[in-house]
C-alpha cells in the first residue's frame, strides 16, 4: 500500500498485494473498493448542486404553490429513501465498530467515510426530486436515474467482493446490509424508470388531470396534495398556525374542505352502498347491516389504519428489549471488561453490532421514530374515516327527514328530540367508535405480546405478576358501572336545579317585585347541595380508579420482583430488573384503553341501530327507498329541484294516475341528472300493490294506467273515493268514501267540528296520509303553496320568511304585506322587513306569525293555495282584512285555486264550495244554499257567526281602525324591540361595535385570546389557598415517593450482581413493599385533596354567581337573554362540576411524570440537565405556539356546530310545509353547506393535534436519545452504575406519553377556564343597593304615598322616563293610571318598588323616605299583580304562600274564594296541594292571572299596583277582576294602570301622564268635565 494513502486505507495491507491479477486484486482491496463507492454520491452531489442552483436561479425560481403535483410511485421513493438512510447509517456504524476491532493498528477511515457521503448523497436526492416535482420539470429524473444505476453498480461489486474475501456470511452485518441496499437501489432504479415512461416519454394511456380541489382557490387543506414528508409531520399547516399565532382565525381564513371530505360526497358513498345492502337485505329477508356497510364505504381506509396501529406498537415493544440489553451492555463495561483478551481484527457480526450500546440507544431512537409516525398517522386515518362518517350519516338523516312520513312523528314511535338526537348524539358516537374500533383487537395483541416478553424476561414470576392486572380488571369494570348509575342520578338533581334556576330567570321580575328572591335561591342551593353529595360519591369512584390504575403496575412489579429469584434461582440484576420495569409500565395504558374502547364502541353500535332503524322508517316517497335524487355537487347545478309528480297507491289492483305538480321544468341538458336519474326511473317501474306513502316521482316515469278521463277544465284537484289513512298498520281509514271536484281558480272553503277530518283532508291532498283506496287528481303542471294551521317561520329576516328563496319584486311585495295587515308591525321593527324573526331574533306573537305565513303562500303566486285554519290565530277586525284583501282580492280575483279550511263560518257566502266534514266523511258539500238544505242548523249557526262578527268589530273598533287583542300584540312587540334595543345599546357602549342592522340577538359568544391569570386566581381563590397549598404538597410527596421506590429497585437490581440471592430478597424486599405502600397512601391523599378542593370551588363558585345574579338590576335580565344566563347554570357549571376534576389531575399527574424523568436522568448524570434545557425551551414555544390556534379552532369548531342542529330542528318542524313547497332540495343543500363549514374547524382542529403530536414525540425522542447517551458516556468515563443507566432510561421513555397529556391539560383547562371566566363575570355584576335602615314595626301603617320632584330614568347612560312628578296618593284610594305608550305609567309604579333610578327628588311612604328603607323591606311591603301572569312549579298552595306556613289554610281559601278561582280548585284532586305545571300551562291566562290577584290579597300590604293586569284577558274576567278589587281591597291604597279606559273609570283619582310628565291628576268626573287628554281617552273610547 503506498504510503501517501495510509490516511484512508490505515496500514493493514497483507491480503492486497499476493501478486495475483489485477481483478483478484481489485476485488481484495477493500480501501479501493470503499474509495470508488463514494465516487457515484460525489459526483451526484456536485452535479445536483449545479443544476438546482442553475434552475433556481433562472425561470423556475419563482415557481411556488401551496400544492404539490406528485410523481408515480412518490410514496414508495420517500419511504425507500428513508430506509436506506437508516441502511447508511448502519454501514457507517459497522465501519467504526469494524475499525474498532483492529486495535493495534491506526484508524481506517475508509470503512465509513463513503458511507458519511452517501448519507449525504441520498439526502440531496431528496431535496433534488423534491424540486423536480414542484417544479414540474420531469427530465431532471434523468441525474437520479444515473444515480442509483451506479449506486447500485457499486453495492454488486461489493457483493463480489465480499464473496471472493469469503465474508458471505448472513452472521457478517456488511454483507447483510450490502443486500438490503442492493435491492433498495434497484427499486428505486425502476421508480425513476417509470418516472421518465410516463412522465417524459409520455407513454401511458390514462392522460393526467388537474385534480379539482386544486382549482377551487379557497381550498386550503393541502394534506392530500403535497409530499410524504409533508403529509406525515403536516408541514404544509404551518402556515395556517402561523397565520393563527399572529391573528384570531375566522372561519373564512379556512377556506372550504377536500372533496373526499364533503358531505355530500360522503353522503352520495353511505347511500350507494347503504341503497345496495337494503336490496341484498330485502332478498334475504333481513334488516341491512351497518357494519357491511361500513366495510363497504371506509374498510379500507380503516384497515390501513389498522395496518399502522399494528407496526407502531410492535415497534413499541423494541424498546423495554433494548432497556435490558443496554443494561447488560454497561454491566460488561463496569463488572467483565475484556480488553485483557485480544481479538483480530474482523469484520462486526449482527449480534455484536446490537449489543453495543450506542447503537441501542440508536435503535430505541428510531424505533420511537417509527413508533409515533405509524400511530400519528394511525389516528389520523381512524379520526377521518370517522368524520367522514359523521358527515354521511347527518346528511343521511337529515334527507330522510325530509322524507319521513308524517305518522312516524306524530303516532308516538319517534318525537322530535329522538330525531334531534339522530343528528347530533348518534353520528358523534358513530365517529368515537371508528377512532377506537382498533383498540379492541390492538389490546389483547399488546397484551399477548407483553406476556411473552416477560415470560423470556422473568420466567413464571413475570406471569404471576400479570395476574394482578386480571384480577383488578373486573373492579374497574364494577367501579364504572357504579359511576355511571351515580352519573344518571345527579344528572336528575342537575335537571331539577335548573328547571327551578330557569323558572327564576323566567320570574325574576315578579321574585324581585315580591322579595322572594331569597326564598327561591334557598331552595335551589338546597338542591345543589344534594346534588353536590352526589358528585362527592361519584369523585369518590374517580379516586378508586385513578388509585387502581397506580397501584396495578405497583403491585404487579411487588409480586413479579418478589418472587423472581424463588422461582429461578438467581438474584434480581438491572438487566432483568428494568427491562421487565419497562414492560410492567407499557402494560397501564392498554388496560386503560380497553374498558374506554369498548365502551366507544357499544355507544357507537347502539347508535348505529338508533340511525338504522331511523332511515328504514316509513317514507312518503317511492317503495324502493329511493329520494329524489341529487346532483353530485351542492353549487354547480342550476336545476337541482326537479319536476316532481304526486300521486297515491291503493290496496286493489288497480294503479292510480300522477299527475305533474312541478316547481320547475326537467333541463334534459343536465347530463349528469338524467344519469344519476336512469337506475331510480327503471325502479319506478315496478309498482308494489301494497298501500304506500304519497309517491314523488318524475314526471318522465307517470304510471301509465289509471282513470280513462283527464280533470275537467274548471276542475283543479279532483278526488275519487279517496279513502286514507295515517298509520300503515291501521286498519280503519281517517277519511272515507272522499268525493270531490275543487273548483279551479276559485275559493273552496272546508268547515266542520274538532276533529272530523279537515286538516287531515289537506294532508291528504299534499300526500302526506297513506291511500287505502281511490285516487286524487292534481291538474297538470300545478304548484301548491301552504299556510300550515301551526305557522312555522324561519330564523331569517321578515322578509326572507315571505319570500322563500323566490325572488324579490317590490310591487308584489307591498301588496301582500298591506293584503295580511302586516305595515303596522313592520313600522315597530328596527330594521322594517329586514328584521330577523324568530329565535334569534324578534318573538312574535301567533297572529302575527300566522300573517307571515300567510304572507309566504300569497307571494309564491303558486296555482294552488291552501290555508289550514289561518284565521282562527288573528281578531275578527284583521281577520275581515286579510280574508277581503288577501284572500279574495290577492289570490281569487288573480284566478288562484285557494283551499280554505276555517270556523269563521261568516265568510261561507263567499265560497264558490263549501266541503262539511264530519267523521272523516264529506257530509254536504256545495253553495251555502246546498249545505243549509242538507243541514239546516247550520242556518242559524251561519246567522250567529255574521251577528257575533257584526257586533266584535263594531266593540273592537279603536282609534287607527285597531282592535284590543291587535293593539295587545303590538304593545308587545314594541316591548320586545325595546329590550333589544336597550341589549344592543349596551353592547355598543361595552365593545363600540355597531350591530349589524335587523340582527337584534349577537352573534354567539366567542371568547378570544387565552384566559387571564387573573381567573386562575380568581378560581384559586375559591378553592382557597391552604387547601391548594396542600394539594401540591401531596402531589409532590407523591411523585417524591416514586422516585424513591425506583431508586430503591435500582439498588436492590444493582446489589444482585453480587450474586447473593436470599439475603438480597431479604434485604431488599421490605423496604421495597414498603415505599410502594408509602407512594400508594400518598397518592390516594394526593387525589383526595384534589377532589375536595375541586368540589369546594364548584360549590362556591355557583353559590356566588346565584346569589350574585338574583340581586342585579330588573335592567340587566332586559338586556341579556335567559338563555345566556341559564348557560352559566348549565353549560358552564357542568364543565366545573365534572371536568376539571380529571383535567387538572391529568396536568398535574403528567407535569410531575414529566418532571421525575427529568430530576431522575439529572440525579444519575448531571450533563443531561444541560442538554435537556433548551429541548425544554423548544418544547414551551412549540405548545404556545399551537395553543394560540388550537384555541381558535376549538371555538371555530364549537360555534360551527350551532347552525348546522339550529337550521335541523328548525326544518323539522316545517317538514310539511318544505315539502308543500318542493324545497327539499334547497333546504338539504343549505345543510350541506353548514356541515361543510363546520367539516372544515373540525379537520383542521384534529390535523393540528397531529400537527403537535409528532412534533412531541420527536421530542419524547431526543429526550431518550440524551438519557441514553448522558448514561452511557457516564457509564464510560465515571464508572456509572448499569442499575442507574436502565433507570434514567426507563424514565424518559415515558417522557413522550406525558408530555402529550401535559398540553392536552393545558388546552382543556383553557376552555374549562374560559367556563370560570364567564361565572366570574356573572358574580362581579353591580347589585342593586339591598342595604338600608329597617323602619318602624309594622311601617307602612296607613300607605300615603308622597312624589316630590321626583325624576326617573333606567339607568345613568339612559334618557329620563319620568320628569318632575310630585303628587300625593292618599290612604286607601283607588288611583287609576293612564296615558299614551310610552307615557312613563309603569315607570311610575316601578320607580315605588325602586326597580329603576329615581336620581332626583324623593318618593315618601307614610313619611318615610323609600331609598332608607332596605330594599327586601320596601318590595315585601307592596304588593303588585303584574301583567304577565306567572305561576311556578310546584303546588297551588306553594304558588299562593311561597314563605311555607306564613298562611294557613283558611286564609288560602278566602283568597282563592275573593279571586272566583275556589270552585275550580276544590275539584281538583288534591285541593290545594294540587300540581302546577311548569309557567303554570294547566291553568288558563285568566286563572293565572286571578292566582296572582289571590296572591296578593294573602300578603296583606296596605299599597297594591295592578299594572295593566286586565291587558291579556278578556271583558267578562275584567269586569269580575275590578268587582273584587273594590270589595276586597277597599282600604288599601290602590294604583291602576290599564290602557282600557273602561277599567279605571270608577277609580277615586285619575293620573294622567303624557311623555313622563304629569298632565292631569284628579277625579274622573273633574277631569272629564276639564275636556282635556283624559276627556279625548273617554270619548274615542265611546266612539
Amino acid at each position: 500500500m503506498d504510503e501517501k494513502w495510509e490516511w484512508f486505507c490505515g496500514r493493514n495491507s497483507v491480503y492486497i498485494d499476493n501478486g495475483q491479477g489485477w481483478f483478484d486484486d481489485v476485488r481484495n482491496n477493500t480501501c479501493l473498493l470503499d474509495g470508488v463507492a463514494a465516487l457515484p454520491q460525489g459526483v451526484f452531489l456536485l452535479v445536483h448542486s449545479i443544476l438546482l442552483l442553475f434552475i433556481g436561479c433562472c425561470t423556475y425560481r419563482r415557481v411556488y404553490t401551496r400544492y404539490l403535483l406528485v410523481y408515480p410511485g412518490h410514496s414508495l421513493r420517500w419511504l425507500l429513501s428513508v430506509l436506506l438512510l437508516v441502511l447508511i447509517l448502519a454501514s457507517a456504524g459497522e465501519g467504526v465498530m469494524t475499525d474498532d476491532t483492529y486495535k493495534e493498528q491506526p484508524t481506517q477511515p475508509h470503512l465509513y467515510v463513503h458511507s458519511i457521503v452517501a448519507f449525504v448523497a441520498v439526502v440531496s436526492s431528496l431535496v433534488y426530486y423534491h424540486h423536480m416535482e414542484q417544479w414540474q420539470l420531469p427530465g431532471m429524473s434523468v441525474v437520479l436515474l444515473v444515480y442509483w444505476t451506479c449506486s447500485a453498480g457499486v453495492e454488486i461489486f461489493r457483493l463480489i467482493s465480499l464473496t471472493y474475501q469469503e465474508e458471505d456470511d448472513i452472521q457478517r452485518l456488511i454483507f447483510d446490509l450490502t443486500i438490503v441496499k442492493l435491492v433498495v437501489y434497484l427499486v428505486l432504479l425502476c421508480i425513476e424508470a417509470n418516472v421518465i415512461r410516463t412522465k417524459v416519454l409520455r407513454c401511458h394511456r390514462n392522460p393526467d388531470i388537474f385534480p379539482n380541489d386544486l382549482k377551487r382557490l379557497d381550498m386550503r387543506y393541502m394534506q392530500y396534495y403535497v409530499s410524504l414528508f409533508s403529509s406525515l409531520v403536516y408541514w404544509w399547516l404551518n402556515s395556517v398556525l402561523s397565520l393563527g399565532f399572529k391573528k384570531h382565525l375566522e372561519l373564512s381564513d379556512l377556506g372550504v374542505v377536500p372533496e373526499q371530505h364533503e358531505a355530500e360526497y360522503n353522503h352520495e358513498r353511505f347511500r350507494k352502498a347503504f341503497i345496495q345492502e337494503s336490496e341484498k337485505a330485502k332478498q334475504k329477508g333481513k334488516k341491512p347491516s351497518l357494519l357491511k356497510i361500513y366495510g363497504r364505504v371506509y374498510g379500507r381506509r380503516l384497515l390501513a389504519a389498522a395496518v399502522l396501529k399494528l407496526i407502531g406498537e410492535l415497534f413499541a415493544f423494541i424498546n423495554p428489549l433494548a432497556v435490558g440489553a443496554l443494561t447488560a451492555y454497561v454491566t460488561t463495561l463496569k463488572y467483565n471488561p475484556s480488553d485483557d483478551v485480544p481479538v483480530p481484527g474482523h469484520h462486526v457480526t449482527v449480534d455484536e453490532f446490537f449489543q453495543n450500546g450506542f447503537v441501542l440507544v440508536v435503535v430505541m431512537f428510531l424505533a420511537s421514530l417509527v413508533n409515533f409516525f405509524c400511530l400519528q398517522t394511525h389516528f389520523y386515518f381512524s379520526i377521518m374515516e370517522g368524520v367522514n362518517v359523521r358527515a354521511a350519516v347527518q346528511a343521511m338523516v337529515y334527507e330522510k327527514s325530509l322524507r319521513l312520513s308524517t305518522v312516524a312523528t306524530t303516532g308516538g314511535s319517534m318525537n322530535m328530540g329522538q330525531i334531534t338526537n339522530h343528528m347530533s348524539v348518534d353520528p358523534n358516537a358513530i365517529q368515537l367508535m371508528f377512532q377506537n374500533f382498533n383498540n379492541l383487537w390492538c389490546v389483547p395483541v399488546q397484551l399477548i405480546v407483553n406476556l411473552i416478553l416477560l415470560y423470556f424476561a422473568m420466567g413464571y414470576a413475570g406471569l404471576i405478576g400479570t395476574v394482578v392486572f386480571l384480577v383488578l380488571s373486573p373492579i374497574q369494570f364494577k367501579i364504572a358501572t357504579i359511576i355511571s348509575k351515580k352519573q344518571k342520578e345527579m344528572l336528575a338533581f342537575s335537571d331539577n336545579r335548573l328547571k327551578k334556576t330557569n323558572e327564576l330567570l323566567q320570574g325574576i321580575k315578579l321574585l324581585k317585585l315580591n322579595a322572594w328572591e331569597g326564598l327561591y335561591c334557598k331552595a335551589i342551593e338546597a338542591i345543589r347541595a344534594k346534588e353536590l353529595n352526589v358528585l362527592l360519591k361519584i369523585n369518590l369512584g374517580f379516586i378508586a380508579t385513578i388509585l387502581l390504575v397506580s397501584a396495578t403496575p405497583v403491585l404487579v412489579t411487588l409480586v413479579g420482583y418478589g418472587s423472581y429469584s424463588s422461582f429461578t434461582g438467581q438474584p434480581l440484576t438491572p438487566e432483568v430488573t428494568f427491562s421487565a420495569f419497562a414492560l410492567f409500565n407499557m402494560l397501564t395504558m392498554p388496560l386503560m384503553m380497553l374498558p374506554m374502547s369498548l365502551v366507544y364502541v357499544v355507544n357507537g353500535v347502539v347508535s348505529g341501530q338508533r340511525v338504522l332503524k331511523f332511515l328504514l322508517a316509513p317514507e312518503i316517497e317511492d317503495s324502493d327507498g329511493r329520494g329524489i335524487v341529487r346532483p353530485r355537487s351542492v353549487s354547480g347545478y342550476q336545476n337541482a329541484e326537479e319536476d316532481l309528480s304526486v300521486g297515491f297507491r291503493k290496496d286493489s289492483s288497480q294503479i292510480t294516475i300522477i299527475s305533474s305538480a312541478s316547481e320547475l321544468e326537467d333541463d334534459p341538458g343536465t347530463e349528469k341528472t338524467t344519469l344519476l336519474n336512469g337506475n331510480a326511473a327503471k325502479k319506478r317501474k315496478s309498482v308494489n300493490k301494497e298501500a304506500r306513502y304519497g309517491a314523488a316521482g318524475t314526471r318522465k316515469n307517470q304510471f301509465k294506467t289509471g282513470p280513462s278521463t283527464r280533470l275537467k277544465k274548471t276542475v283543479a284537484i279532483q278526488i275519487s273515493h279517496g279513502s286514507y289513512r295515517w298509520d300503515l298498520e291501521s286498519e280503519c281509514p281517517v277519511l272515507n268514501d272522499i268525493n270531490l271536484e275543487i273548483p279551479e281558480g276559485k275559493l273552496t272553503i272546508v268547515i266542520g267540528q274538532v276533529g272530523s277530518g279537515k286538516s287531515s283532508l289537506l294532508s291528504a291532498i299534499l300526500g302526506e296520509m297513506t291511500t287505502m283506496g281511490g285516487f286524487i287528481q292534481i291538474r297538470d303542471r300545478t304548484k301548491v303553496a301552504l299556510a300550515a294551521q301551526k305557522p312555522w317561520l324561519l330564523n331569517a329576516t321578515l322578509r326572507d320568511n315571505i319570500l322563500f328563496s323566490e325572488p324579490y319584486e317590490s310591487k308584489r311585495f307591498k301588496r301582500v304585506i298591506d293584503a295580511c295587515a302586516l305595515k303596522p308591525d313592520i313600522d315597530i321593527l328596527p330594521a322594517g322587513d329586514q328584521t330577523e324573526i324568530g329565535e334569534k331574533g324578534i318573538n312574535l306573537s301567533g297572529g302575527q306569525k300566522q300573517r307571515v305565513s300567510v304572507g309566504r303562500a300569497m307571494f309564491s303566486d303558486r296555482d294552488i293555495i291552501i290555508l289550514d285554519d289561518p284565521l282562527s290565530a288573528l281578531d275578527v277586525h284583521v281577520g275581515r282584512h286579510l280574508f277581503e284583501h288577501g284572500i279574495m282580492k290577492l289570490l281569487v280575483k288573480r284566478n288562484r285555486t285557494v283551499v280554505l279550511v276555517t270556523h269563521q263560518l261568516q265568510y261561507l257566502n263567499r265560497a264558490e264550495l263549501i266541503v262539511m266534514m264530519k267523521d272523516g266523511k264529506v257530509s254536504a258539500q256545495g253553495t251555502l244554499d246546498d249545505i243549509i238544505a242538507a243541514d239546516p242548523d247550520m242556518y242559524s249557526e251561519y246567522n250567529k257567526a255574521v251577528e257575533l262578527a257584526t257586533e266584535s268589530e263594531v266593540e273592537a273598533e279603536l282609534s287607527g281602525n285597531e282592535s284590543e287583542s291587535t293593539r295587545a300584540e303590538r304593545l308587545q312587540l314594541q316591548r320586545e324591540v325595546k329590550k333589544r334595543a336597550m341589549s344592543m345599546s349596551s353592547r355598543i357602549s361595552k365593545d363600540g361595535s355597531e350591530p349589524t342592522l335587523g340582527a337584534l340577538i349577537e352573534k354567539e359568544e366567542i371568547e378570544r385570546g387565552s384566559v387571564s391569570y387573573s381567573v386562575y386566581m380568581y378560581y384559586a381563590g375559591n378553592v382557597g389557598w391552604c387547601m391548594l397549598l396542600l394539594v401540591l404538597i401531596m402531589a409532590v410527596l407523591d411523585t417524591s415517593l416514586s422516585i424513591g421506590t425506583s431508586f430503591w429497585l435500582s439498588a436492590w437490581s444493582e446489589a444482585g450482581l453480587a450474586n447473593e440471592t436470599d439475603a438480597l430478597t431479604a434485604q431488599f424486599f421490605g423496604g421495597y413493599a414498603g415505599l410502594s405502600f408509602s407512594y400508594l397512601v400518598a397518592r390516594l391523599l394526593s387525589m383526595c385533596t384534589l377532589v375536595w378542593a375541586i368540589l369546594v370551588a364548584a360549590r362556591r363558585l355557583h353559590q356566588r354567581v346565584l346569589r350574585n345574579i338574583i340581586k342585579v338590576p330588573l335592567r340587566f335580565f332586559d338586556m341579556t337573554p335567559v338563555g345566556r344566563v341559564l348557560n352559566r347554570f348549565s353549560n358552564d357549571t357542568q364543565l366545573i362540576d365534572m371536568k376539571l376534576t380529571q383535567t387538572i389531575n391529568m396536568f398535574l399527574n403528567s407535569s410531575l411524570k414529566v418532571a421525575s424523568a427529568v430530576v431522575v436522568n439529572t440525579v444519575v448524570m448531571p450533563i443531561f440537565i444541560a442538554f435537556f434545557i433548551p429541548v425544554a425551551i423548544g418544547y414551551y414555544f412549540l405548545q404556545t405556539y399551537f395553543l394560540a390556534s388550537s384555541r381558535e379552532l376549538q371555538r371555530l369548531d364549537s360555534i360551527s356546530k350551532s347552525p348546522i342542529f339550529a337550521y335541523f330542528s328548525e326544518s323539522l318542524g316545517g317538514i310539511t310545509t318544505i315539502r308543500a313547497y318542493k324545497a327539499s332540495d334547497r333546504f338539504f343543500r343549505t345543510v350541506i353547506k353548514r356541515i361543510n363549514v363546520n367539516l372544515s374547524a373540525f379537520l383542521y382542529l384534529q390535523a393540528a393535534t397531529r400537527w403537535l403530536g409528532i412534533r412531541l414525540d420527536f421530542i419524547g425522542s431526543i429526550v431518550v436519545l440524551l438519557a441514553g447517551m448522558t448514561t452511557l458516556v457516564g457509564a464510560i468515563v465515571s464508572d456509572l452504575d448499569p442499575s442507574l443507566v436502565g433507570l434514567a432510561v426507563s424514565y424518559s421513555l415515558q417522557v413522550s406519553l406525558f408530555l402529550n397529556f401535559v398540553v392536552r391539560g393545558i388546552a382543556e383547562l383553557e376552555m374549562q377556564m374560559n367556563a370560570v371566566e364567564r361565572v366570574k363575570h356573572y358574580t362581579y355584576i353591580e347589585n342593586e343597593p339591598y342595604e338600608g335602615t329597617d323602619p318602624p314595626k309594622g311601617w307602612p301603617m296607613r300607605g300615603v304615598i308622597q312624589m316630590e320632584h321626583v325624576s326617573v330614568r333606567y339607568a345613568k347612560d339612559t334618557e329620563p322616563v319620568l320628569n318632575d312628578v310630585s303628587v300625593t296618593f292618599h290612604e286607601g284610594e283607588n288611583v287609576g293610571i293612564c296615558g299614551r305608550t310610552g307615557a312613563g305609567k309603569s315607570s311610575l309604579t316601578l320607580a315605588l318598588l325602586r326597580v329603576i333610578d329615581v336620581f332626583d327628588g324623593r318618593i315618601l311612604i307614610d313619611g318615610i323616605n323609600i331609598m332608607s328603607v332596605p330594599l327586601t323591606t320596601l318590595r315585601s311591603e307592596i304588593s303588585i299583580i303584574p301583567q304577565d301572569p306567572v305561576l311556578f312549579t310546584g303546588t297551588v298552595r306553594k304558588n299562593l304562600d311561597p314563605i311555607a306556613g306564613s298562611s294557613s289554610d283558611g286564609d288560602l281559601w278566602k283568597a282563592l274564594e275573593i279571586a272566583q278561582l275556589k270552585e275550580m280548585v276544590q275539584s281538583l284532586d288534591l285541593g290545594l296541594d294540587s300540581v302546577v305545571t311548569e309557567g303554570g300551562e294547566n291553568f288558563s291566562v285568566g286563572q293565572r292571572q286571578l292566582f296572582c290577584l289571590a296572591r296578593a290579597f294573602l300578603r296583606k300590604t296596605r299599597i297594591l299596583i295592578m299594572d295593566e293586569a286586565t291587558a291579556s284577558i278578556d271583558l267578562e274576567t275584567d269586569k269580575i277582576l275590578q268587582k273584587v278589587v273594590a270589595t276586597a281591597f277597599a282600604h288599601r291604597t290602590v294604583l291602576t294602570i290599564a290602557h282600557r279606559i273602561t277599567t279605571i273609570l270608577n277609580s277615586d283619582k285619575i293620573l294622567v301622564l303624557d311623555d313622563g310628565r304629569l298632565v292631569e291628576y284628579g277625579t274622573p268626573d273633574e277631569l272629564i268635565v276639564k275636556e282635556g287628554l283624559f276627556a279625548s281617552f273617554v270619548q274615542d273610547t265611546e266612539s
